[in-house]
């Protein structure tokens, strides 16, 4: 499995558009990669040690969607490349329970979407294009800073109108403010362990 111990951020997530056609990734801080399985509604039992990229296609054309896994910079994830089972509200508050979780998808065309739950609430949830007071959740002020940092908004609140990479804008919003990671070398050629969500 790859492991952490490579400094603190080494990829980031800011890249995956460019790998990438359409994705749904989950992260939980915390958490091992059988617990954040499990709470996915996914046995770890059925856990395969060593995917790669290509076999995860097969593999999902034949037997359901798959998530290849690992951990980061102290979070664990799931990364699904071609479906979006991650999207689900209750799953992502289930994940989240006693913890942090974020949810990223890119479905290769609208919709794109963040959304941020913690210890069993959505604390933030957006998409491109939106202003500060359309942020929903329980906490979503938190993500202000950085999305004027990132150019997602202006300074008065009101999306950027010139912002012509409002997707890849939430990522490197999600990156800065968790210190989110994935390792892009394992993703895009090597292996990592996997599973079918089912």
């Amino acid at each position: 499995m790859w492991a952490e111990g490579r400094g603190n951020v080494v990829d980031g997530i800011a890249w995956i558009r460019e790998a990438f056609d359409a994705y749904c990734v989950t992260f939980a801080r915390g958490l091992s990669v059988d617990e954040l399985v499990r709470r996915l509604g996914t046995d770890p039992a059925r856990i395969l040690p060593s995917v790669s990229a290509h076999e995860a296609e097969l593999l999902a054309r034949d037997e359901g969607p798959v998530a290849r896994l690992g951990t980061g910079n102290g979070w664990a994830f799931a990364l699904q490349s071609a479906s979006a089972e991650g999207t689900d509200r209750r799953t992502l508050q289930r994940v989240s329970q006693g913890t942090d979780a974020v949810m990223l998808l890119d479905s290769g065309m609208p919709p794109y979407w963040f959304v941020h739950a913690r210890d069993g609430e959505i604390a933030a949830d957006f998409e491109p294009g939106v202003e500060a007071k359309q942020i929903g959740g329980t906490d979503p002020s938190f993500l202000v800073p950085a999305m004027r940092t990132t150019g997602m908004l202006l300074a008065d609140g009101t999306a950027n109108p010139e912002d012509w990479e409002p997707e890849q804008r939430i990522l490197t919003v999600a990156e800065q403010v968790f210190s989110l990671d994935l390792p892009r070398a394992a993703l895009e050629s090597g292996t990592l362990p996997a599973v079918v969500l089912v």
